[in-house]
């Protein structure tokens, strides 16, 4: 599952890279220039993170607290559709919020025995690059 996770992550970033790059408009050429900057200056930044990357230990402690406040917050999301059950599609909604706080659960338990590759790899994605989990 942490495998599977990681995949749909590399999807998404996939994704969002590809929807950048579309922008093919010639307009505000000095705005792009300092976009471009911008864009080194963070990329060496996540290169500096990723080259001081912590034990395997403080990622995995890092990642579950990661976790557990992605779970928090599909707790607050499940109170308030749980106000609006009455609605047509709340249950699926609801029902699809609880699936996701058991693999998130789930990934928690699974972190444990990962091994040491999955972890930095999740641990990039999540904590440095600041992406959702799942």
């Amino acid at each position: 599952m942490l495998l599977d996770a990681l995949a749909a992550i590399d999807k998404i970033s996939e994704r969002i890279g590809e929807d950048r790059s579309a922008d093919m408009g010639g307009g505000g050429g000095g705005k792009a220039a300092t976009k471009g900057d911008d864009a080194t200056s963070a990329t060496s930044v996540r290169n500096q993170k990723i080259a001081n990357l912590p034990a395997q230990e403080v990622m995995r402690q890092e990642l579950q607290k990661e976790i557990e406040k992605e779970v928090s917050e599909l707790h607050s999301e499940v109170k308030r559709a749980r106000k609006r059950l009455t609605r047509p599609g709340a249950a699926y909604k609801l029902n699809a919020l609880y699936a996701r706080m058991r693999r998130l659960n789930s990934l928690i338990a699974e972190l444990f025995d990962a091994a040491y590759d999955a972890v930095k790899r999740l641990f990039i994605k999540v904590v440095i690059d600041r992406q959702k989990v799942l």
